[in-house]
């Protein structure tokens, strides 16, 4: 080759490199000693990280294994690359949070720091948001609508290790957006609808009660509290208190379970003693505007109130006073409904009328 043509090549050969200082590199480690380690890059050439660019990695790493490292000088006075480990860090949490992304890898991180929108999680060097809507049922705050509520709950939990998944990342930093739900999918995988269980009440709504079974709590709906009617579930249960569940339904990783079905149905007892067209004495228990609700033994009747009276009523308290019992008519049982209806009107117009008393003839 040509004096020329040599110097041609020797101009040619950055442009055969694709990359540049600034950018992060795939290494392949060939060589270590006390001060330097050195890399080859990619095949195309060979360069050297310096000890105050190693980073924590760069005192565990030896020949042959692959990391990445940031590009500092393509050249330096002796003709070698130079890079730096501590300077990929970021971009190698980067690619570690990418990858248990895509593998739905579940992982355990600590709660250090609350808002009214979530809670700041660490995993290990990195943080990353937990919203509120990705909690789980155990750790959502029940507490609708009351912002400095919420974030009250939020704090309690903060200290905490949780088990997560990646679901997202932050458009602007690029930090991992943290799900406790979605990791509790794999965790409920194992139960199976009909299992017996041992839980503790972890808390009582409105709508229902959350029974801790260890990593994930499952929700008791109301309707599945108790065969009879119970409107506030605290007179039902206490939180902290130890209960016996059944698995009733597994979706996406909730879990739902039922008190009551730990117990035969007392409706099957009852329809075995009434029969349509049965007369039965019962209490009202419950007024409300459409009808009373009437107990027969360990269930509920009910007394519309269109069958209340033969005359036009518009508030069934004109003809029933809570607490007080009655006779009443069974109209139509209803086995798969679970439903009674009553009637007092047909008791009641059915009583034989006392005849007036003549006077006697003198």
């Amino acid at each position: 080759m040509k004096q020329e043509e040599m110097k041609d090549f020797v101009k040619s050969i950055p442009a055969l490199i694709p990359f540049k200082a600034g950018e992060v590199v795939e290494v392949e480690v060939l060589n270590k000693n006390r001060s330097v380690v050195l890399v080859d890059i990619l095949g195309l050439t060979e360069g050297i990280i310096p000890f105050k660019e190693w980073g924590e990695e760069g005192i565990s790493i030896k020949p042959g294994d692959k990391t990445i490292a940031y590009v500092m000088l393509m050249e330096n006075d002796r003709g070698r690359m130079v890079l730096s480990l501590r300077r990929a860090d970021q971009q190698r949490v980067n690619i570690s949070m990418n990858q248990k992304y895509q593998d739905k890898e579940t992982m355990t991180v600590r709660c250090v720091e609350a808002n009214k929108g979530g809670v700041l999680c660490e995993l290990g060097a990195t943080k990353g948001f937990l919203p509120v809507s990705q909690l789980s049922s155990a750790h959502y705050p029940r507490v609708a609508g009351d912002r400095d509520k919420i974030l009250a709950k939020l704090q309690e939990i903060i200290g905490e290790s949780l088990k997560v998944k990646i679901i997202g990342f932050d458009n602007k930093t690029n930090s991992p957006i943290f799900s406790e739900k979605s990791a509790q999918v794999d965790r409920a995988a194992d139960i199976k609808v009909g299992e017996v269980l041992e839980g503790i009440v972890s808390g009582v709504t409105d709508f229902g009660i959350f029974v801790n079974l260890g990593e994930f709590d499952g929700l008791v709906h109301i309707s599945e509290a108790s065969w009879s009617h119970i409107s506030d579930l605290s007179k039902l249960v206490k939180v902290g208190e130890k209960v016996k569940v059944k698995v009733i339904e597994v979706e996406n990783g909730r879990v739902f379970l039922s008190l009551k079905r730990l117990s035969e149905d007392p409706f099957v007892e009852v329809i075995k003693k009434y029969k349509e067209g049965d007369v039965v004495e019962g209490k009202v228990t419950r007024i409300v505007p459409f009808g009373a609700f009437v107990q027969l033994g360990n269930i509920e009747g009910l007394a519309k109130l269109m069958d209340l009276s033969d005359k036009r009523i518009i508030d069934p308290k004109e003809v029933v006073e809570e607490g007080k019992e009655y006779k009443f008519k069974v109209i139509r049982i209803d086995k798969e409904g679970r439903k009674i209806n009553l009637s007092l009107k047909e008791v009641e117009v059915k009583k034989p009328k006392t005849k007036p008393k003549t006077k006697a003839r003198k």
